[in-house]
Parts: structure tokens; sequence; C-alpha cells
């Protein structure tokens, strides 16, 4: 019998030992998914971001480089790393572009295209200001601070990008570049100071009689107050206001506006010449026609620096053909 119990006492030893090592086991497993477990590591210029996917980290937009080092602790022995995955990026962009991970991949310029000699006070130097339309060597530049180039045709836009190794901005393209802080819909309707983001639209942000050539634009990444908030969660700026921007497209239509009017707004099903709260899902952004029937009109996108409701994503100007050029009308080139 006393044996009996010797053994009963080895055997429950043995399985506490078990399910000790089975506990440890489990609390040393931890799963990095929560704002919560990321902030238990240590980060250099980058944040969580839980909108993408089932949460990512990423680098903060300030920044062109950072990096975040999970939870370590020593375990005594080798470990082995479960689930681990990142996002692949097809392209390396260049400077001054933004990695877009739609439509198989492309780059983007951040900002609106400037001359190559542009600064925060001039367009550019003589020479380059005198070739602004007709820039058969000129190449278009994507930087921050500086005024935009305007006075350009869609023509000319492409060579302009195309001298510079990239291309004009496809209607697909930019539009898949064009949320603001990572959103699309249901923006409010003005997108100016009250809003937090700061796109260049109206008087409370516009930079007055800043440039000779784009009246009431602003430097590229910038508003009347500083640093702009209107920018993608790729980092790509003013695309919402400050200049038009041409993209690669013609089209043909007929004007779709009741009553011929010359503007009017999609509320998901119709055009509508009201932006009343059915609209909301596209902020009130307003598409501008020509009258009657119309084909070859090159399209503008995002509004420019006072259209104030009415720019934003979903904003798209149908008017005026690709030999077109005026003073609030810029560009910004891709690159596949």
């Amino acid at each position: 019998m006393k044996k009996i119990k010797i053994l009963n006492k080895k055997t429950s030893l043995i399985v506490l030992i078990v399910f000790l090592f089975i506990s440890l086991v489990f609390a040393l497993t931890f799963i990095d998914k929560l704002q919560s477990d990321f902030d238990l590591g240590t980060y250099n210029q980058t944040e969580y971001n839980s909108s993408v996917g089932s949460g990512a980290v990423q680098l903060n937009l300030s920044f062109n480089n950072g990096t975040y080092t999970s939870q370590i602790f020593s375990t005594g022995s080798n470990v082995s790393l479960n689930n681990l995955s990142w996002e692949y990026q097809r392209i390396q962009c260049p400077e001054g572009m933004a990695y877009i991970n739609k439509l198989n991949g492309y780059c983007i310029d951040k900002y609106e295209a400037s001359m190559p000699s542009a600064n925060s006070t001039d367009m550019g130097n003589s020479t380059d200001v005198a070739n602004r339309n007709n820039p058969g060597t000129m190449q278009a530049m994507s930087q921050a601070g500086v005024v935009p180039w305007v006075g350009i045709s869609a023509n000319n836009a492409r060579i302009a990008c195309s001298n510079a190794g990239k291309h004009l901005c496809t209607d697909e393209e930019w539009l898949a570049a064009a949320n603001l802080n990572g959103s699309y819909f249901n923006l409010p309707t003005t997108l100016s100071a009250s809003s937090g983001y700061y796109c260049v639209v109206d008087s409370n942000t516009y930079c007055l009689d800043h440039s000779y050539e784009s009246g009431e634009a602003c430097n590229t990444g910038t508003w009347s107050g500083g640093a702009s908030n209107c920018y993608s969660s790729e980092g790509v700026y003013d695309m919402t206001g400050n200049v038009w921007e041409w993209t690669n497209e013609t089209v043909g239509y007929t004007n779709p506006c009741p009553g011929g009017a010359t503007s009017c707004y999609w509320n998901g099903t119709i055009f509508t010449t009201s932006g009343a709260a059915g609209t909301a899902t596209y902020g009130n952004d307003i598409t501008y026609f020509s009258a009657g029937t119309v084909t070859g009109k090159a399209v503008l996108r995002g509004g420019g620096w006072g259209y104030g409701a009415a720019a934003g994503p979903f904003c798209a100007g149908l008017g005026g053909g690709p030999t077109v050029a005026g003073g609030a009308v810029g560009f910004r080139c891709c690159r596949s």
C-alpha cells in the first residue's frame, strides 16, 4: 500500500510538471494584432493603423523612414514566428512619389507638378516660365513647398511627365490615390479649415494673391496657415483643391445635368442640381459639363482653390479640350 501511495505521488508530480510546462508555453505565446499589442513595442517614426486590413504598422507620413521593434523577451532557446506577413510593393518608387497598392501597383507624385527651378515664391526662372506650355525639354517635378506648375495644357502635361520618365496619370490612377487620410466617402461637406483637413478650397485656407499665375493657390503641401493635412493615407498631397489637375483621358458625353445646367452632383443614382444630403456619400463634390453633346473633352480632377464644398475626390471638370491651358490648372505624374 505504501508503494502505491509513492507511485501516486510521483504520478501527481509528473502531471503537475506537464501542466505547468503547457501553461508556460501558452503564456509565452503572444499576438501583435491590436493597438495595445503594438504599444508594447518600440516605435521610431512609425504608427499603428487599425484601418488597414486587420491592422498594420505604417510609416508616419511626416517622415521618409522609420522602424518598429515588437515586444521581445528571452526564452533561453530558439523560438519561431508564426503568421508573419507584410504588404508586397511591386515596384520601388523614386523620391517624391508614393506607392499605391491598387491597379496592380503604381507610383504617383506626392505633390502637384512644379517646374525644375520652382521655389516658394516663384513658379520658376524666366526660361522655365517662358516655356511652361511648350515643355519640349521640361521635366515635371514633385517637390514640397513650391509654387505649382499651372498654365499648361493636358497635351503638354503629357510631354512634361514623359520627359521625367513618367506618364500623366490616368483617371483611374488619379482617383485610386485621391483618398483623404484613408477616406473617400462620407467626408465633410467642406474640406477646409473647419474640417481639420485644411485643403486649399476657400478663403479660410487659400493663399491670397500668392502667385500671379495660380491666383490664390498655395505652395505644394501647404495652406495659408502652414503644413497641410490634406493628404492621402499614402502621403499624396493636394488632390482636393489648390489647383485643378489634368488626367490622361478624353471623354464624349451627353450632358446629364437636369434642365441643361452645366454643373450638377452625383447622388449615387442620378445627377441632380441640388447639393443636398442625398449626395453626402460623395461629399457634395460637383461635376462640370459643357452644354449639349460633346466629344474629345479632357478630364480635370479635384477642384481648385476657390471651389469650396464642390471640391473633393469626386469633383471633375469636363468642359475643356486637351489643348486648353488655365491659370488654375495643373497636373501630376504617375509611373507604373
